[in-house]
């Protein structure tokens, strides 16, 4: 199942201190190191002064758009028809993801894409654990009692570590 991404969208989505082009080009070609799936990372604007519009990178393509925008570029490398069902489109940007379920491809967000190939998403406020009802406390309060009723004073063999020569 090939793979779209919507770089800039991606680029927004990393810290502050590894916001870049570069940093977008690593992080992609290190979570598809190990697949077999093409990923092609489309990019807003003009490549950078000295770069090829087109970078070829392995199982990793990365497009940058030029004129046209890259939600366009994206749609436009879509297969038409039922072929498009093979497709993902990674991006949190709703217009292009509409579009994208609109061409027939299947539409993951970057969280979803890179949750699943283990790498660490931007975490979310915790959520406070709610408290214990009080029957879960009356079940660990005897939990508790049954153990120190059980426990004996002190172990039966006291284990010393070995002295190494």
């Amino acid at each position: 199942m090939p793979i779209i991404i919507d770089g800039n969208n991606l680029l927004h989505s990393l810290p502050s201190h590894q916001r870049s082009r570069k940093a977008v080009r690593q992080t992609v070609l290190d979570q598809s190191r190990h697949e077999k799936i093409k990923v092609t990372v489309v990019f807003d604007g003009p490549p950078p002064s000295g770069s090829p519009a087109i970078e070829n990178l392995g199982q990793v393509t990365i497009l940058y758009s030029g004129q046209t925008s890259a939600d366009d570029v994206i749609i436009g490398r879509l297969p038409s028809g039922g072929a498009a069902r093979s497709w993902s489109v990674v991006t949190n940007d709703r217009g292009l993801a509409n579009r994208a379920r609109e061409r027939g491809a299947l539409v993951r967000t970057l969280a979803r894409w890179t949750g699943r190939r283990g790498a660490k998403t931007r975490p979310g406020k915790p959520r406070p654990k709610p408290p214990l009802r009080p029957n879960e406390i009356q079940k660990w309060e005897e939990e508790f009692t049954k153990e120190k009723e059980t426990e004996n004073d002190g172990p039966a063999r006291v284990f010393k570590p070995k002295r190494r020569r």
